[in-house]
């Protein structure tokens, strides 16, 4: 699950043309893609990039998902379903929500280019 990314990122990198025109706006509607930014950060600032859980071995429950995002749980689980439908999560047998390619999505010319950078200090 876990890859050389640092932990608790500051941002995540959203693609502006598949955002606009792609099949994250033609799949879902305007609450559902709400709900997938939202994860998009849940994943970022997650122990473990790209995961949405409480740890490794712990998922966070529907309804403090729906309480952090201020949604109902009705949404959060027809996301979550369409999301898996279409490829984008996964769920585990204990209810960890993984974004499916985050590494592939989420690299960034910082993270390519740090192992040229001088260290600080």
């Amino acid at each position: 699950m876990a890859g050389t990314e640092p932990k608790h990122r500051d941002w995540v990198k959203l693609w502006i043309k598949e955002s606009l025109i792609g099949t994250i706006r033609e799949d879902l509607t305007a609450a559902e893609r709400g709900v997938w930014y939202d994860f998009l950060l849940l994943a970022g600032n997650s122990r473990i990039p790209g995961v949405i859980c409480a740890n490794e071995n712990t998922p966070i429950p529907i309804k403090r998902i729906a309480g952090i995002l201020n949604i109902t749980e009705q949404l959060v689980n027809q996301s979550i379903e369409k999301f898996v439908q279409s490829g984008r999560i996964e769920v585990d047998s204990q209810g960890i929500i993984s974004i499916i390619n985050w590494s592939k999505y989420q690299y960034s010319d910082y993270d390519r280019q740090k192992k040229y950078r001088q260290p600080e200090g």
